[in-house]
């Protein structure tokens, strides 16, 4: 076997190994085509696996954008872009499955956190673990780190995610999911 060929062997070995260490509580999700229309009027030929809208048109428009997190093991973060968003403003909505706590902890287990559920004091919960409607989903949670939430997820059929303390921009958006998110 030449040393190219050892190359790509290993190189693709590589690949498949990560490939394989999938955890089950992460989702491989499709990309889709961006829903947001170009300054010519034409749907943007972009695609995405995390919100409806490709990166530049959620930052555009929508004044978001999906990158890592600044909380250690979190995985992404979600991050105010170029304008501050005042006190009181509606940052966007937590859209998703909708179900009873009891049906979200059949589907997970009691012991298994669902990564992207959030739940209201009646037991409603939205699972958006399926889905690529919204980026607050993307909001952690500043619970035990240096950190201060800045956000709160508000709503009874609906829930909206919504700014409760000035953000500025490129500071990530932090929410409370609750004691019981974390028992």
């Amino acid at each position: 076997m030449s040393r190219r060929q050892k190359f790509i062997l290993n190189f693709l070995n590589k690949i498949y190994e990560k490939l394989r260490v999938i955890k089950k509580s992460q989702s491989i999700r499709k990309s889709q085509q961006c829903v947001a229309n170009t300054l010519k009027d034409k749907q943007c030929r972009k695609r995405t696996a995390h919100t409806p809208k490709c990166w530049i048109h959620l930052a555009k428009q929508d004044n978001l954008r999906v990158k890592p997190s600044r909380i250690i093991a979190a995985g992404k973060g979600l991050y105010a872009w170029k304008k501050t968003i005042p006190r009181g403003n509606t940052i966007g909505k937590y859209t998703g499955r909708r179900l009873t706590k009891k049906q979200l902890d059949q589907r997970y287990g009691n012991d298994v956190t669902a990564k992207y559920a959030v739940c209201n004091r009646r037991g409603q919960c939205i699972d958006s673990k399926y889905t690529t409607d919204g980026a607050p989903r993307f909001a952690n949670d500043a619970r035990q780190t240096p950190f201060q939430n800045n956000a709160k997820i508000k709503g009874q059929n609906i829930f909206h995610l919504k700014a409760n303390k000035t953000i500025r921009p490129n500071q990530e958006i932090l929410t409370s999911y609750g004691p019981e998110y974390w028992q």
